[in-house]
């Protein structure tokens, strides 16, 4: 299905596009470090492949899109001993996230699905304080963080024997650009790659101000690459575009309620 990519439209689409719906999705993820196979680039070619899924999937459900210019950059700290990774400071996210989110808003797209496909904690927050900037700024605006990235449960479509412990660089990652530009994947290096299962330890160790070599990934990936398939990327990310779309949907419909509720108890008295 056709999706709405900002940087291809002109104004007047934008206008079009504006006066039918007010969701956009806005893709964020760092050039972070993905092993000694994947591209720098993984993250946002994550966020970006959710965003495309789930605009399909909420067109089923007669709902349009925009998806917003993919922010290439984030806080990515933790990957910061590895050659070209490029990290952002707090403030910077928190503002590039404030202020995109009131640009959307200003042009009618008034709810904005923040899509990151990097879960540092830091970063997590960044996003947060960023979308809750922009809607104090701007009346009606809704900015939602989504959870797809933790919340979903993409287990069943794993074949690893730890899917639970396959944080970064690992068969799901490797399977999505397998699935969606393996000519970025090194695939000379790739039957090489061991599984490495100290993703068990992660969250105590990244709590503790380790960087991902201090966290056991000393080549930059948390899993097992070698059991990433095209077959699983298209799996996983189907798994993730519906818990993004069920997210939005639940949104309207707690929206709907409040505005009934709001309709049958009538203004306050004066």
């Amino acid at each position: 299905m056709h999706a709405n990519y900002l940087y291809e439209m002109n104004t007047r689409q934008v206008e079009a596009l504006a006066r039918k719906t007010s969701i956009a999705f806005l893709p964020i993820g760092p050039t972070e470090v993905h092993a000694p196979h994947l591209p720098l680039g993984t993250d946002v070619e994550s966020a970006l492949e959710v965003c495309e899924r789930a605009s399909a999937k909420l067109q089923e459900h007669h709902l349009d899109c925009l998806i917003a210019s993919p922010i290439n950059y984030a806080l990515a700290d933790v990957a910061n001993c590895f050659s070209g990774n490029t990290t952002l400071r707090f403030d910077t996210v928190v503002a590039i996230v404030e202020d995109v989110c009131t640009s959307l808003a200003r042009w009618g797209f008034t709810y904005v699905v923040v899509m990151c496909g990097h879960a540092e904690p830091g970063n997590i927050k960044a996003l947060q304080e960023g979308g809750k900037r922009a809607m104090e700024r701007t009346d009606g605006l809704k900015v939602r963080v989504s959870s797809w990235l933790l919340g979903s449960d993409i287990r069943a479509a794993m074949t690893c024997a730890h899917p639970e412990w396959d944080i970064h660089a690992g068969e799901s990652e490797t399977a999505l650009m397998l699935m969606r530009r393996p000519e970025l994947v090194d695939t000379d290096i790739l039957p090489s790659l061991e599984p490495n299962w100290a993703g068990e330890f992660f969250p105590e160790r990244l709590a503790e101000g380790r960087d991902f070599i201090g966290c056991g990934a000393v080549q930059a990936y948390l899993g097992d690459p070698r059991a990433g398939t095209a077959e699983t990327g298209r799996k996983v990310y189907d798994i993730y575009a519906d818990f993004v779309v069920n997210e939005i949907l639940g949104d309207m419909a707690q929206d709907d309620r409040a505005q009934k509720q709001a309709l049958a108890t009538g203004p306050e008295p004066a």
